[in-house]
C-alpha cells in the first residue's frame, strides 16, 4: 500500500499496487502539463487507486486524442494521474507519492513526440508509443 497527495494536501490517495511498471513518458501532453522533458508514471489498473480525501477537488481535463482524462487538484494544480476509462487504467504521476518507495523506470515511452533537441541517455529502451503491459512486464526481467 502506498500513499500520495497533491501539493496543498487537500487530495489524498492510496494505491494498492506494488508499482513495478514505471515508465518515463515523453509525450507532448505530459511535457506541457509538467513543464518537464519527461514524467515518470506508474501504470496500474484503475481499481488499485482510491481517493481518500478531497475527491470533490479532483478536476479532470479530457484529452480526446488519447481518450483519457488528466486528473489534477483544482486548488493547487498538482497533476495526480491520467485515467483511461476505456482501458480501466491509471498512469500515476510518481512524484505525488508521499511514502518512501524505491521505483525503477523500465523504459522511455512516447519518444515520437519528445522534444527533438532532448537526448535520453539513461540506458533504458526507447519506444515511440506505450508498449503493452505484457511487454512492459517482460522488461522487468531484463537488467540494464
Amino acid at each position: 500500500m502506498h500513499t500520495g497527495s497533491c501539493l496543498c494536501g487537500i487530495i489524498k490517495y492510496i494505491v494498492d499496487d506494488n508499482l513495478d511498471i514505471v515508465v518515463n513518458c515523453h509525450c507532448q501532453h505530459c511535457r506541457l502539463a509538467h513543464g518537464a522533458e519527461f514524467v515518470p508514471v506508474a501504470m496500474l489498473p484503475a481499481e488499485k487507486l482510491t481517493v481518500l480525501h478531497g475527491e470533490k477537488h479532483l478536476a479532470k481535463y479530457e484529452v480526446a486524442s488519447v481518450a483519457a482524462f488528466r486528473c489534477f487538484c483544482s486548488q493547487c494544480g498538482t497533476r495526480l494521474f491520467n485515467h483511461s476509462p476505456a482501458l480501466n487504467f491509471i498512469s500515476l504521476v510518481t512524484a505525488t507519492l508521499t511514502d518512501s518507495v524505491n521505483l525503477t523506470s523500465l523504459a522511455n515511452v512516447n519518444m515520437e513526440s519528445r522534444n527533438s533537441y532532448f537526448e535520453q541517455n539513461n540506458g533504458l529502451p526507447n519506444f515511440d508509443k506505450v508498449p503493452s503491459i505484457d511487454e512492459l512486464r517482460e522488461l522487468r526481467r531484463i537488467e540494464y
